[in-house]
């Protein structure tokens, strides 16, 4: 795991300004771009650690390993554990918001409270994805991970079709994504020693997997939608008091104040659906009466 042959730093997390991405895929690599820079730093700092670099004499804390290269390397398996806890779980979360919408319904039906996250990220996926697509097993690889890691007694791992799935598609797996090894990454798994090309990579294929999950529900949201997600990300309590406090004549402008502070990538569909408010106001009037009760 020597830090300049690791592997793949995910480069596509950032959003670029021309981009257009759903609320919740811009939390989710909000959340993924912060815990790989944490990641970039620590693994960086470890090596460091490895060359030889003593501790500062300004720092008050008990270091003396033995071995500089065990102590190094057993930190980075420690933060490479913590950075896929993270990131499985902005997925998780990610997956939660997505299938609160309408489109979802059936998907949702056939959950209850014995549906692990896992199985819940990969029937999402699949309902966006198709069962085809190597993302989907690497997303849900990546979760399975997590599980482990948290849960030590955890059995966690991918079925049958899923492993397959990485494994027909090794050569284009390979060329994506540095040279990684379909059957090293899961035997890494399965002995619970990630690498960093192991996790970057995982990474970048969960990420993948979103962003093509966003194009598939499309940014133009349907009213019922925007409504799901205004209600799971607590936007209309937030509405109803603004409209109990603000005056008609301003309220308009204090609802789009509101939109671009709590959920900005919603105020187009917010737009479309609720706006001019004279057209609208009987319809923003209702929603909010029902879930200020």
């Amino acid at each position: 795991m020597k830090a300049g042959r690791a592997g793949s730093i995910p480069d596509d997390v950032a959003t670029k300004s021309t981009d257009r991405v759903s609320h919740p895929l811009t939390n989710l690599l909000k959340e993924i771009g912060e815990a790989v820079a944490n990641l970039n730093t620590l693994v960086v700092g470890l090596d460091a650690v490895e060359s030889g670099h003593e501790k500062p004499e300004s720092l008050d804390i008990s270091w003396s390993p033995i071995d500089r290269r065990i102590a190094a390397r057993r930190s980075r398996k420690f933060v490479l554990e913590a950075v896929l806890v993270r990131v499985a779980e902005a997925i998780s979360e990610y997956v939660t918001a997505l299938s609160k919408l309408p489109q979802f319904a059936t998907v949702r039906s056939k959950w209850d409270g014995n549906t692990s996250a896992s199985d819940r990220v990969a029937d999402v996926l699949e309902c966006c994805l198709g069962n085809k697509n190597f993302v989907v097993p690497a997303t849900v690889l990546l979760v399975h991970w997590r599980n482990r890691i948290v849960h030590r007694k955890s059995k966690a791992k991918l079925d049958t079709d899923h492993k397959r799935l990485l494994q027909e598609n090794d050569d284009e797996i390979s060329d994506k994504y540095k040279h990684l090894n379909v059957d090293c990454l899961l035997c890494h798994f399965e002995e619970q020693r990630p690498t960093l090309k192991d996790v970057s990579s995982l990474i970048s294929m969960s990420i993948r997997a979103a962003r093509d999950c966003d194009k598939h529900i499309q940014i133009n949201l349907s009213k019922d939608a925007l409504d799901a997600w205004l209600t799971y990300y607590d936007i209309f309590p937030i509405l109803a008091r603004v409209k109990a406090e603000t005056a008609p004549e301003k309220l308009d402008a204090a609802i789009r104040r509101v939109l671009r502070a709590n959920a900005p990538l919603l105020l187009d569909s917010y737009n479309t659906h609720y706006f001019p408010l004279d057209d609208a106001q009987e319809g923003i009037t209702q929603k909010l009466s029902s879930n200020e009760s």
